[in-house]
């Protein structure tokens, strides 16, 4: 297991704060898409509840267990009827999301460390790794696999085209869009691969976080 519930038996607040923060990022992530959808005509996500943050919407119980288990959070995707260029901008204002929300964290935790006391180390250390799970999730999300943000640009680009790409064999409903890229993202995490290539980015956030005074 290399999700977060092994911190469950030790230390079950980090467990908390760590897992809202991301989760509570994926449903901006939602959030963001759907609404910036609607700005351009199509209301087909935030009518099917994805421009609130609604847990039971973003999130169910089997991709809630792989978030824990294996450390991935693959949320609902939000509907989306646009194509070509607003398609594109729409899907990847996910990772975009992610990577601004990171830092938003990382600001929270320098602040929680100069201004709280000691007892409250736990709450930064639980949003430093949320923000750094924010980092390898926006990475992970420009892969061109279905499900994830990239993958279903090209979808909506190659629909434009009328590019036809060979069927994915049918899976169970409940693994349909997570299977593969939970199996990805397994492979890439243990293997280090998905950390080095975050590791620019994560460089980068930390780098504008220790200009601040």
């Amino acid at each position: 297991m290399i999700g977060p519930l092994t911190l469950l038996t030790t230390e079950p607040l980090l467990l908390l704060v760590q897992v809202a923060a991301l989760l509570a990022g994926m449903i901006l992530k939602g959030v963001v898409q759907a609404r910036l959808a609607a700005h351009w005509g199509d209301w087909r996500g935030v009518q099917a509840g994805f421009g609130w943050p609604e847990p039971a919407i973003h999130l169910d119980f089997w991709r809630l267990a792989l978030h824990l288990l294996i450390g991935v959070a693959l949320p609902r995707p939000v509907p989306l009827d646009l194509h070509g260029r607003k398609a594109a901008a729409v899907l990847l204002s996910g990772p975009l999301t992610l990577a601004v929300l990171a830092l938003v964290l990382l600001a929270l935790q320098r602040a929680q460390q100069q201004f709280l006391p000691a007892t409250a180390d736990v709450i930064g250390t639980g949003l430093g790794r949320a923000a750094y799970s924010l980092c390898l999730h926006a990475l992970f999300n420009l892969l061109p696999l279905p499900g994830l943000d990239l993958g279903r640009t090209l979808g909506k680009l190659s629909e434009r085209q009328n590019v036809r790409f060979p069927a994915v064999p049918a899976v169970p409903r409940p693994l349909r869009g997570t299977l593969l890229p939970a199996l990805t993202w397994a492979a890439l995490f243990l293997t280090g691969t998905l950390q080095q290539a975050t590791a620019p980015l994560w460089a980068g956030l930390q780098s504008t976080i220790a200009l601040l005074p």
